[in-house]
């Protein structure tokens, strides 16, 4: 494996619980005739097992809304790294790229039903 390829991740493993904080805009480049191009939408998570906020990379014409805090997941994560050398250190920069992010369908109980059945007699 080459340092340049993406890294697929465990979730749950390396993020623990996530918890969408909202959009925080798009990565672009300029493409032909010096016009403005959508590369990435980026979306900001809170992470159970890590520090800080966590900038999630989504395709360009994918987006998503939830509300605050909604605990949510992510498809097909993949990591990046790539390093960059200073004068006496090396800096190493992680971006997390994913197809999709989705709501945490939490695990409904059915509820029991108080009324009991009426048996004939």
């Amino acid at each position: 494996m080459k340092f340049t390829e993406k890294v697929k991740l465990d979730v749950k493993k390396t993020f623990g619980t996530l918890e969408f904080l909202g959009h925080d805009g798009e990565k672009t480049k300029t493409g032909e005739d010096n016009q403005s191009v959508v590369v990435n939408q980026r979306y900001g998570l809170s992470s159970s097992a890590q520090e800080g906020t966590i900038v999630i990379y989504l395709p360009a014409d994918k987006k998503v809304e939830f509300d605050y805090d909604t605990e949510v997941t992510l498809v097909n994560p993949t990591i990046n790294a790539f390093a960059t050398a200073t004068y006496n250190s090396m800096d190493v920069i992680t971006q997390v790229f994913a197809d999709d992010i989705v709501a945490v369908q939490k695990n409904s109980i059915p509820q029991q039903s108080n009324n009991k059945s009426k048996e004939a007699n």
